[in-house]
């Protein structure tokens, strides 16, 4: 006899616990600061990465404050937004102080667990690739032609180009 699940003996449904869940908001780009701890640096390169994705796909990335307006995540994006000209961005507003240690912990936890992931080299060449065939330029995507030049040398299936181009050629 197969005993059917019940609620006591099934695992609890995962949610969000409600003091936790953010709010997304609009809110005036002139109301927001800079963390001051924020350790991380945003150089224009990385700055028009932005912008042109801003461009191209709006805003998707999250922003989110403390309370007060201080940026926790998303320094870069708030600077592209303020160089495109936007007024306004769509920011998640958390109910704490920007010296709150949860505060604290949401600043590093956004610059840091990137750092986690591993990459696929050949498949982010290979995406790359695709996007140059169509005559799509990569800026917004965080890389340009060298990068994908270099990319493309390290790849087992590149030849290098005949005509002495330091960028190979994708035909």
């Amino acid at each position: 006899m197969i005993k059917k699940a019940t609620r006591r003996n099934a695992s609890p449904p995962l949610s969000v616990p409600p003091a936790t869940r953010l709010l997304l908001e609009d809110v005036s780009l002139d109301t927001l600061k800079s963390h001051p701890r924020n350790y991380r640096a945003h150089p224009d390169d990385e700055i028009e990465h932005l912008m042109e994705s801003i461009r191209s796909n709006g805003v998707y990335r999250n922003v989110v404050i403390a309370q007060d307006g201080t940026i926790l995540a998303g320094h870069g994006v708030v600077t592209a937004a303020r160089r495109l000209g936007l007024e306004t961005l769509p920011v998640y507003r958390t109910s704490y102080g920007p010296d709150d240690l949860r505060a604290i912990k949401l600043l590093v936890s956004d610059n840091e667990i990137s750092h986690l992931a591993m990459s696929d080299d050949r498949a982010l060449t290979e995406l790359l690739r695709e996007l140059k065939e169509a005559d799509i330029d990569l800026l917004g995507t965080g890389y340009d032609d060298m990068m994908l030049a270099s990319h493309l040398q390290k790849s087992p299936t590149w030849t290098p180009p005949r005509n002495g181009s330091a960028c190979p050629s994708m035909t």
